[in-house]
């Protein structure tokens, strides 16, 4: 008997034994910080931060500056670039979860590390693999000086990482994850997209993927200037938000800009020459079709042009962290079909092709890897003609892009890797995935795409609406010229309804007008929240609290300035109902009215509170009214449950770093930008954490030198990482 008993026991620590090692999550590849510091020496950035602790990066070649610019990064946000890293291996469950798992398996399911691996030597220039190595040894030197802020297996960083975070990110800003969750029933949809996993609850996906931009040319300003203002919405914080910086080399490279965390190059800012900014287009890039399979529960063969064909199948391996140094080890099949990745739904089998993704060909699968090429050609064009060369790449996927530059020259473009089409389906359906005609390789030139190029009209701007309403109709694009199978999208927003209504009256622009119709506070009659007032104001109720609320929404203008008295009801209300957005819900708008009063009533004793009172930023110990609501053009998205909550309602996207170029008639250039926050992303006890906070609740801007003399002028903090202070 002991000895089964002792058999026994050994039997069960044995399977503990083996459970442990089965569960522990493997070790990292080694990191050797000795040889990241070695390798750190072979560049020489000079860092110098200015009064505001926006990092100057100044080096001799490209690959100087792109270390100096990630090093930089890292000091003000390394967290932040971390969890883009995890992100860009697949990784994210074995750090963050659970939750996190589908976002891997779509990882896997796009091939995004094999194509990285397949097109890194044929789709990459050595100047942009130089830029991310040199990048990449940035994140290594940081993180061999600060090992404590490294999660394990981490480091060391390669150039692969970094094209990685451009091929598994940039698709999702055309939104594939809504077409992906569409899918799916609402009880089994699954959290995909990795802006969702910063705040979802806040409804942040949508929300913030929108912009503003405007470009006038010498023609229509009152002074002969040449202007355009850059103002990009994104989250606040997080992987979406921006981050200004300066990047100057000796090759021929002088950007003030800004860029995303784990990006090594501006992705929108300002040359001596030229300047552009990005906002979000929605173009049709992504087509799903349907499959006949021959077992719905283990597909092995689907039918294409009258016979079955094979899936290609491959296995997708991660691990979903448990606790301590364990994780479970996940093992998923990979489908794939001639169209391209298969997903597998309660509602049946389909295959997925959009533009970058990978593409199936001897030798493995390759992505598109283009937008770092096309993002550094922008960036050291010198005039028009190089830099509509550079978008002519089509590396960057989607955005529309607006452009001015010191000669007088404005424009917009329609940016999109387009796929080539035939005529006739529906192709923003569900198509059928038996016939290969169906099936695309090809991409339009992006000479086929809708652009505006020197308007006799003097002016274009953007607010993510339909690109054939950007500036005085007389000089709008017909969106016959453009095929149906672009799809591109009928959207007005406020934002584009109001920017007409601005501009198209005033002949003569002047700086100071240009720079206030970018900060408009209100809603137009035809507004979708407008609307939704009408129908507040209107409906009969028999409470009395509901009765004084709709008074106040009665006499609201539409504005939402700090002072306004009745956006507190109309904008909390709107959100509530509508969501961010202010798209359609199932809830009742009078119930939500009735809600939003009893949240005023209860915080602020009265039912109309200043909007400021209410709409704020609020960033560590400083707190600054706003003006601004979503989808006007001083945009901002504050959490619409924050006065039951917190009392407030504390900004979380929207508006966030704005510039302004700006040339006069003789070539010279002055520029000026805000950020919401300011340079020092996550360190609180930095002086840049919050110095921006006020001047930007306030509608100010900062200057910002361009050259060494006046950027020295400037200088709190002067260095080269891993070399010591600069002379």
């Amino acid at each position: 008997m002991k000895k089964w008993l002792y058999g026994a026991g050994a039997l069960v620590l044995l399977t503990a034994i083996g459970g442990a090692l089965y569960l522990r999550t493997p070790a990292g590849p080694h990191f050797n910080a000795a040889a990241a510091k070695e390798a750190a020496e072979s560049y020489d950035a000079r860092i110098i931060r200015d009064a505001y602790g926006v990092p100057h990066i100044f080096g001799v070649t490209d690959a100087d500056t792109a270390f100096g610019f990630g090093y930089a990064h890292a000091e003000d946000d390394f967290a932040t670039i971390q969890d883009t890293l995890i992100a860009a291996r697949g990784m994210t469950s074995q750090y963050k979860g659970k939750e996190t798992a589908p976002q891997d398996y779509l990882y896997d399911l796009f091939k995004v590390k094999e194509s990285v691996a397949a097109g890194y030597e044929t789709e990459v220039s050595a100047d942009a693999q130089t830029i991310a190595r040199a990048y990449a040894a940035a994140m290594n030197l940081y993180g061999a000086e600060h090992p404590d802020e490294v999660l394990p297996g981490v480091m060391p960083v390669t150039e692969q990482d970094v094209l990685a975070g451009f091929a598994w990110a940039t698709p999702f800003f055309y939104r594939l994850d809504g077409y992906l969750q569409d899918l799916f029933a609402a009880e089994d949809r699954p959290n995909v997209s990795p802006w969702a996993q910063q705040s979802s609850e806040l409804g942040l996906p949508e929300a913030v993927r929108g912009s503003n931009a405007f470009a006038v040319a010498p023609s229509r300003s009152a002074d002969g200037h040449t202007r355009l203002v850059g103002n990009s919405h994104q989250p606040l914080v997080g992987p979406y938000a921006w981050y200004e910086a300066h990047l100057v080399s000796e090759q021929g490279m002088n950007t003030l800009g800004a860029t995303f965390p784990g990006v090594p190059i501006m992705a929108q800012g300002v040359t001596p020459n030229l300047a552009w900014t990005h906002t979000v287009n929605r173009p049709d890039l992504i087509d799903i079709y349907a499959l006949e399979v021959d077992d719905e529960d283990k597909p092995a063969k689907y039918m294409l042009d009258g016979e079955w064909a094979d899936f290609d199948r491959s296995k997708s391996k991660f691990r979903v962290k448990l606790a301590g140094p364990f994780s479970l080890p996940v093992t998923r099949d990979v489908l794939w079909s001639e169209h391209g990745p298969v997903l597998s739904t309660p509602s049946g089998h389909y295959a997925l092709r959009y533009a970058g993704m990978a593409r199936l060909e001897e030798g493995g699968p390759v992505q598109n890897l283009g937008a770092l090429d096309q993002w550094l050609a922008m960036n050291k064009a010198t005039n028009m003609g190089e830099w509509r060369e550079a978008v002519e790449a089509r590396g960057v996927l989607s955005f529309n892009i607006v452009y001015g530059d010191k000669e007088g020259n404005i424009g917009s473009v329609y940016n999109a890797r387009m796929p080539r089409r035939i005529e006739g389906p529906e192709w923003e359906e569900i198509l059928p995935g038996d016939k290969s005609e169906l099936i695309w390789d090809d991409f339009r030139p992006t000479s086929d795409l809708p652009q505006l190029w020197n308007p006799d009209c003097g002016w274009v701007f953007s607010a993510n609406a339909t690109p054939f309403a950007i500036t005085d109709a007389a000089c709008n694009n017909e969106r016959a010229a453009f095929s149906a199978t672009f799809g591109i999208e009928d959207r007005v927003t406020n934002r584009s309804r109001r920017a007409l209504t601005l501009i198209e009256d005033d002949k003569s622009i002047t700086r100071e007008e240009l720079l206030s119709f970018r900060a408009d506070t209100k809603y137009a009659p035809e507004s979708t929240l407008m609307k939704f007032v009408v129908e507040l104001v209107t409906t009969e109720t028999e409470d009395p609290r509901v009765r004084q609320a709709q008074e106040i929404l009665r006499n609201w203008d539409g504005d939402t300035n700090k002072f306004s008295r009745g956006a507190a009801l109309a904008v909390i209300t709107g959100t509530r109902a509508l969501g961010y957005e202010y798209t359609e819900t199932e809830a009742d708008p009078m119930e939500v009215l009735g809600q939003t009063a009893n949240d005023l009533m209860d915080k602020f004793g009265r039912l109309d509170p200043e909007w400021g009172e209410v709409n704020r930023i609020v960033r560590g110990d400083v707190s600054a009214p706003l003006d601004g609501a979503p989808d006007v053009l001083r945009a901002i998205y504050a959490d619409r449950d924050g006065v039951a909550k917190d009392g407030v309602m504390n900004a979380f996207a929207g508006d966030s770093h704005i510039f302004i170029a700006d040339w006069a008639p003789d070539g010279s250039l002055r520029v000026d930008s805000i950020h919401n926050y300011g340079s020092a992303t996550l360190d609180e006890t930095s002086p840049h954490y919050a110095d921006q906070v006020e001047l930007f609740a306030n509608g100010g801007y900062k200057p910002v030198a361009m050259t060494l003399e006046a950027v020295l002028k400037e200088a709190t903090r002067d260095y080269r990482p891993g070399q010591g202070t600069a002379d």
